[in-house]
C-alpha cells in the first residue's frame, strides 16, 4: 500500500456502482453534502450510504469499442 497525495473522485446521478457484500448494482439517485460535518452521503436504488463505501463497476462501453458510434450498431 501507498500513501496518496491526491485522490479525485466524480460521482453523477445516475451513475451505477456496486454495493453490498455481493456486489449488487444501484444506481445513484441523490448526493448530499452536510455542511457542520463535512459527510458526503449518497443515496442509491439500494438504500442509503456513506460516500466511499461502494465499489466502482466498469462502463459497460469503456474500451469495448474504438469508435463511440459502435455500441449503437
Amino acid at each position: 500500500m501507498s500513501n496518496l497525495n491526491n485522490i479525485n473522485l466524480n460521482l453523477e446521478l445516475g451513475q451505477e456502482i456496486l454495493v453490498g457484500n455481493n456486489n449488487e448494482r444501484a444506481k445513484i439517485t441523490k448526493i448530499e453534502y452536510h455542511d457542520k460535518t463535512g459527510e458526503i452521503n449518497i443515496n442509491t436504488t439500494r438504500g442509503p450510504r456513506k460516500v466511499l463505501t461502494f465499489r466502482l463497476c466498469e462502463d459497460r462501453y469503456s474500451g469495448a469499442y474504438e469508435n463511440p458510434a459502435d455500441k449503437y450498431r
